[in-house]
């Protein structure tokens, strides 16, 4: 396991958590896109399940984790900046693969189908988990729309977590504070309020024309339980996708990859090698 620095279009740097063996099975490899505000951190307890018989490569997203976070005239933070920024990571490997497996998450979901939709030579198949990505208005749970998305407080992270995870444990107030130490060293709050903005005004959405477009073999997974993005929407994406199934984690919030980890890799990996 080792961490990775690539210098992509723009000159900007994006890094990537580089795990299991780029031989095993002769898989391509699995490209991981995290949530908003989060980082590689957020595979730490299914990493081990997904790279067992393959490789995998965790993204930090631009503004996140290790990765660059370019500020100023002429960045502008939104959905496509971000995925332009994987492809060309991806591109830039040392030894850069034909075609990767792409999954993501909540934003990271919203990064994949562009990525998908503009690059479709360099994705084989999709995984898209409690995703972003069509028009906010359309997906988000109504009661979610006014959460602090971007935390700047321990109470804002105490209320973004009792509503994302479905999870006695991970609810509690230790967490929210151990998280909003991390992301508060990190600061990169501004940036991302930023993404938020863009995301909000439908910059960068995929419309039904759009998803129609996207041909890939697709998995939808979704928490039963998800209180921002409801199932609801997962159904809705899984319709309008044309190669897409949903499959459905019960007992689980907007956080399946921490939430419900074993059975969170095992549907992946069943679906990438089936």
């Amino acid at each position: 396991m080792k961490f990775l620095r690539m210098r992509v279009p723009g000159g900007f740097s994006v890094a990537c958590l580089d795990a299991g063996s780029s031989r095993a099975g002769g898989a391509p490899p699995l490209v991981l896109l995290h949530g908003i505000g989060a980082d590689h951190g957020e595979w730490a307890l299914s990493l081990p399940f997904l790279s067992r018989r393959r490789r995998v490569l965790a993204f930090d997203l631009l503004g996140h984790g290790r990765s660059d976070k370019p500020a100023g005239a002429g960045v502008a933070y939104r959905v496509r900046f971000l995925a332009d920024a994987v492809a060309g990571g991806i591109e830039a490997l040392p030894d850069p693969p034909e075609r990767v497996d792409l999954l993501g998450h909540s934003l990271g979901g919203a990064v994949a189908l562009d990525l998908a939709r503009r690059n479709p030579r360099l994705v084989r198949r999709l995984v898209l988990v409690d995703a972003a990505g069509p028009p906010i208005e359309r997906s988000i749970d109504p009661l979610a729309a006014s959460l602090p998305f971007v935390p700047g407080s321990f109470e804002d992270s105490r209320r973004l977590l009792a509503t994302s995870v479905n999870n006695r444990f991970l609810s509690h107030p230790l967490v929210a504070l151990a998280a909003a130490v991390y992301k508060g060293r990190r600061k990169n709050r501004p940036l991302l309020l930023k993404l938020v903005a863009s995301m909000a005004s439908g910059e960068d959405a995929l419309g039904s024309r759009d998803l129609a477009r996207i041909g890939n073999e697709t998995l939808v997974l979704w928490g039963d339980r998800d209180r921002i993005f409801p199932l609801a929407t997962g159904r809705a994406l899984a319709r309008a996708l044309p190669r897409a199934r949903l499959e459905v984690l019960p007992r689980c919030g907007h956080v399946p990859p921490t939430e419900r980890p074993v059975a969170f890799a095992r549907r992946v990996v069943a679906f990438l090698d089936s």
